[in-house]
């Protein structure tokens, strides 16, 4: 694989109903335009760059995946979304269509950009942001490509019941003293039960947010997400008219895998759907057992750990045949 000797970062605004902030990332070779991939953050409170202030996770794992792409002969466009970082905006009364909205004026940014090939314009989501991407090619049909890590083809709240799925398989598993009060203060009805409750207090709702259980709720967000179902999504992908490249870790506790299968059933040739051996929610390489409980601790112990290898030469792999062999 050849690298390239460097990359020019450009630090930018762009001005909807707020400000955003982000970094271009610029390959140095003598070439007048480039195609460009938009990067769009899972949900949470990570920057641009992937790292995170409560808690506090600095993983670079945006700005990881922005320069191994950059490297390859891309603009790679990464930004902090609305309340996050430098950017604007207040978490609580952001929905699911304004992020939709922000990676669309990336896309009009990218387009008015000299050194941007116009028509060439890819989307990269991980997580929430595999959903948000696959809204926007609805808005914009001449999206050159789509590609979907670690939440491909369902909506949010399929991976929120996988989640309590995994929690409550691993506080069964577990020994001795702690086990046995988990699996008092954890059940299935309980879960079951706190989970209705938040649909139907979120369904009753109108405003920004709401409060539960002494906790703030970003109401609008989860209304807004919940609206869209994950057959919205799968038809969403199936009338996209772009490449996608659709890529999740079997050792996600945050997205399904089996998901996956929902994408290669769809009657497209341009869908490349790969399954990876051992790598986690935040694309590194894990070997070690599936936990809820213990993910932070996880993350934190691979915060410096590079992206897993078979991402990087799938990407590879992928780009060099739709985009840089043109």
């Amino acid at each position: 694989m050849n690298f390239l000797l460097s990359i020019t970062e450009e630090f930018f605004s762009v001005k909807n109903d707020i400000t955003l902030k982000g970094t271009l990332a610029i390959p140095q070779i003598d070439q007048e335009q480039f195609p460009a991939i938009i990067m769009i953050n899972g949900s949470g409170s990570a920057d641009r760059d992937g790292n995170m202030k409560k808690p506090k996770l600095i993983t670079n794992l945006y700005k990881e995946l922005a320069h191994f792409i950059t490297n390859l002969g891309f603009i790679t466009l990464r930004y902090d979304k609305r309340s996050v970082g430098e950017s604007e905006g207040n978490p609580f009364t952001s929905g699911m269509e304004d992020l939709v909205t922000d990676v669309k004026s990336m896309v009009t940014f990218l387009r008015q950009h000299p050194k941007v090939k116009g028509k060439e314009i890819i989307l990269l989501g991980h997580s929430e942001g595999c959903i948000l991407a696959t809204r926007v090619s609805e808005e914009i049909e001449d999206i050159a490509g789509l590609i979907l890590l670690g939440g491909a083809g369902t909506n949010l709240a399929e991976p929120m019941d996988y989640q309590n799925q995994l929690l409550l398989e691993e506080i069964q598993r577990m020994k001795g003293l702690k086990g046995k009060l988990l699996r008092k203060l954890v059940t299935k009805e309980k879960i079951n039960k706190q989970t209705q409750q938040l649909h139907k207090k979120l369904e009753q709702s109108s405003g920004d947010f709401i409060r539960m259980s002494m906790k703030k709720i970003p109401a609008k967000w989860f209304r807004e997400h919940f609206a869209y179902k994950s057959e919205d999504v799968l038809h969403a992908l199936e009338r996209a008219n772009c490449p996608i490249l659709a890529i999740t870790g079997d050792k996600d506790v945050q997205m399904d895998i089996a998901e996956l299968s929902h994408l290669q059933q769809l009657d497209k040739n341009d869908v490349t759907v790969v399954s990876i051996k051992d790598m986690d929610h935040m694309l590194k390489e894990y070997s070690g057992e599936k936990t809820i409980l213990n993910i932070i601790k996880q993350y934190k112990k691979e915060a410096t750990d590079p992206i897993h290898f078979q991402l990087k030469e799938e990407l590879v792999t992928w780009l060099h045949a739709n985009y840089l062999q043109k």
